[in-house]
């Protein structure tokens, strides 16, 4: 079961409890009025949560190809249904006789029944545009005043995207990173993190301290989301002609949160850590190197992931940065690796490396990773 579907699915468990409760205390105080209120809170909850199911495995695609209106318009509907038909259901189970809409849908139920279903399904909505604790965080003012936070960030892009924008077309371009988008979103959502931002080929993803370093989560994700498409590389090859290929880089630092905007209200995360993390993945460039972490990261986590490996790339000067900083690429283990590519550990000594090669020419860098390179680039 995707992570999104685990995570509506214990939502609507605990306000179909909630409404279970409601009816229990609401209905008459017979045993089969009492056992006709439970018997359709469950059969409600169970109704929901199987439909959250379908519409996430069976009809997901379906979905993601309607308008939002359409797809609110749709579950509001479907909802409606579960919550009007079910009763009635309870009702002759019970006390075996069919009783009439009216007699088990008075109008405050289904004025109750009509505002569960927009409400419920509107706040699953916003949650799927915004991200649950965006929405979370704008609804409860966590970030109205700016605060510094440790964070974890990723970046990831798609290698040769020029190339592959040029012979696809750009909406057909467009469709293959939405389609990597919605497919290395589940990996950064069962690590623990949270997706940012899109920034044309790139997504930039973050953790706070404890979910990242929580069982090396945050490099964890890194090879999940590969294996998450190479899983799919026949529907890639089929639909687009190519498997999409990332590079990444995994940094860590404080970073300034806060709500911004008017007209457009958002979250919005500033900070040295930002440039730092583009700066790196421009290393990832320069060195061939498919992931990045910086020493930041690595120093916090205890054991790195079974089968991963770090490889110092020693102490790097970044453009634009004062200080050199401490670079480690991140790759899978192959069968029988040396002694020397043993797991990266933070109570072992770090690999002591000669200065790494000249660089050569670095892009640009940018002030703040919220205006970043062209989204075509090789």
């Amino acid at each position: 079961m995707h992570v999104r579907t685990r995570r509506r699915v214990r939502i609507l468990t605990v306000v179909t409890i909630v409404v279970c409760v409601s009816s229990i205390v609401t209905a008459p105080r017979t045993p089969s009025g009492v056992t006709t209120a439970l018997l359709s809170g469950v059969a409600i909850s169970c109704a929901l949560v199987t439909l959250e199911i379908l519409l996430h495995t069976r009809l997901a695609d379906l979905m993601r190809r309607l308008p939002v209106a359409v797809t609110l318009l749709l579950r509001i509907t479907l909802y409606g249904l579960v919550l009007v038909l079910i009763p009635p259901c309870a009702v002759a189970l019970v006390d075996g006789r069919w009783p009439s809409l009216t007699e088990t849908n008075s109008k405050a139920s289904l004025l109750l029944s009509v505002a569960f279903s927009v409400g419920i399904n509107l706040a699953l909505t916003f949650s799927r545009l915004l991200g649950t604790r965006t929405l979370i965080s704008l609804v409860t003012g966590r970030y109205h005043q700016p605060r510094e936070e440790e964070r974890i960030v990723l970046f990831l892009d798609v290698k040769g995207s020029t190339r592959l924008a040029e012979r696809l077309g750009d909406k057909q371009f467009h469709r293959f990173l939405n389609r990597v988008f919605f497919d290395v979103s589940d990996p950064v959502s069962e690590a623990g993190g949270e997706i940012y931002r899109y920034v044309g080929d790139e997504v930039i993803a973050t953790w706070t301290m404890r979910r990242g370093l929580q069982q090396a989560a945050c490099v964890s994700c890194v090879f999940a989301i590969e294996d998450a498409l190479a899983a799919r590389r026949a529907h890639y090859l089929r639909e687009f002609g190519a498997q999409p290929q990332l590079r990444g880089a995994i940094h860590a630092g404080a970073l300034i949160i806060g709500e911004m905007g008017e007209w457009k209200r958002e979250i919005v995360m500033l900070g040295d850590t930002m440039n730092t993390t583009a700066r790196i993945e421009d290393v990832c460039r320069a060195k061939h190197c498919d992931y990045i972490a910086s020493a930041a990261v690595l120093d916090r986590i205890a054991t790195l992931p079974p089968g991963v490996r770090a490889q110092s790339l020693g102490s790097v000067a970044l453009p634009g940065k004062k200080d050199s900083i401490s670079l480690f690429a991140l790759s899978r283990m192959t069968p029988g690796a040396a002694a020397s590519d043993v797991p990266y550990r933070r109570d072992m000594q770090r690999p002591q490396v000669d200065d790494p090669e000249p660089m050569g020419e670095l892009r640009n860098g940018v002030a703040n990773a919220d205006v970043r390179r062209p989204p075509n680039k090789a």
